[in-house]
């Protein structure tokens, strides 16, 4: 093992590795909101191609960002001490404060999930851009992951940005080339593609979504 490189390393991961927890509790709120949010965008889109009159608006505000998250047993809110990413769930025993409901396991592993990948891949690829584009895509990667197996939707909120930013890192030689990026998404929308209407054609069913095309033209 090469001494001076895990010394140059280590720290990086380590610090990666902790924004990767702190971003894994973020990534557990848009699991669970960005498809409340696309259902409530559907349902007034719907209402208004109707002409019927739009669902009734929420009392508070709902985004990424309000209202604070709360216990959908009991309501309490959580406060700042009870979000720290994995302790906080460790030091509750995974139960509410309030009312001693259970808290879901899954949200320490998709932070223990996002913290070990992002002190991985900074070690992998140490500073620099690279570095970047891999935390971005493997984010965004835990986020569709759970999204998809919830819900079965892949949100455009998250695969076109991540399409985009894979073109823009190969302007600059990052990971592959600009060419290979094109001719890479092209197929792999274009494969999947093939295959929906193939399936649909066979059997009149549709077998996947849009959303998985962008996301193979995005990978």
């Amino acid at each position: 093992m090469n001494i001076d490189l895990l010394a140059q390393a280590g720290p990086l991961a380590l610090l990666c590795g902790l924004i990767g927890l702190a971003v894994g509790s973020f990534l557990n709120v848009v699991i669970h909101r960005l498809p409340v949010m696309m259902q409530r965008e559907w349902e007034a889109q719907c209402a208004d191609l109707a002409g019927a009159p739009a669902p009734a608006p929420a009392q508070e505000r709902y985004n990424l960002v309000l209202p604070r998250s709360r216990c959908p047993k009991c309501g309490h809110g959580i406060t700042a001490l009870e979000n720290l990413p994995v302790v906080s769930w460790l030091a509750l025993n995974g139960r509410c404060r309030g009312c001693g409901a259970p808290i879901s396991m899954r949200y320490p592993l998709v932070e223990l999930l996002a913290g070990v990948l992002s002190g991985y891949l900074a070690w992998h690829f140490g500073f620099g851009l690279p570095l970047l584009g891999a935390l971005a895509f493997a984010w965004a990667m835990i986020a569709l992951t759970f999204i998809d197996f919830d819900t079965t939707l892949l949100p455009d909120s998250i695969t076109l940005p991540l399409l985009w930013l894979g073109l823009l890192l190969a302007l600059g030689n990052v990971f592959v080339p600009l060419a290979d990026a094109v001719i890479g998404a092209a197929a792999g929308y274009l494969a999947l593609w093939s295959v929906y209407w193939g399936f649909k054609l066979l059997t009149g069913k549709e077998g996947m979504g849009y959303g998985d095309f962008k996301l193979l033209a995005a990978i």
